[in-house]
């Protein structure tokens, strides 16, 4: 599983960020293959410079590189990524991960070079 990754910055006016942040998630929403969300807004940052104090945290969840990368070319894609442009002033950073999660019980049973028995999470991967 992929996921595209938005970190929205400071400074922007947030109540005029919301109503902007909501247009997009519609237009966002219409991206083909789209599988799941998830949305964070940061409470709080514990380490790190405080330019980088980012205020909401975005996940699109797409079942592989592939189907992320067609979405993003679709015209939903297209326009959605035009309208977060445009409401942010540019104020985010924008970012493809490949989503790795493990059960506890797959993370309790990891061995000294962090790879579970039973195919969790490797502690690190080759390249990209």
């Amino acid at each position: 599983m992929y996921k595209l990754v938005i970190l929205f910055l400071p400074p922007f006016a947030w109540a005029t960020f919301e109503k902007g942040w909501q247009k997009f998630l519609g237009m966002a929403e219409q991206m083909p293959g789209l599988r799941k969300e998830v949305i964070g807004d940061n409470e709080e940052l514990i380490f790190g410079p405080k330019s980088m104090n980012y205020k909401k945290i975005h996940e699109l969840y797409f079942d592989s590189r592939e189907d992320l990368d067609a979405a993003l070319a679709s015209e939903a894609g297209q326009k959605a990524g035009q309208w977060l442009h445009s409401f942010t002033q540019g104020q985010f950073l924008l970012m493809v991960a490949k989503h790795m999660e493990a059960t506890p019980e797959e993370f309790k049973k990891m061995d000294r070079r962090g790879t579970s028995a039973q195919g969790g999470v490797p502690a690190a991967e080759d390249g990209g």
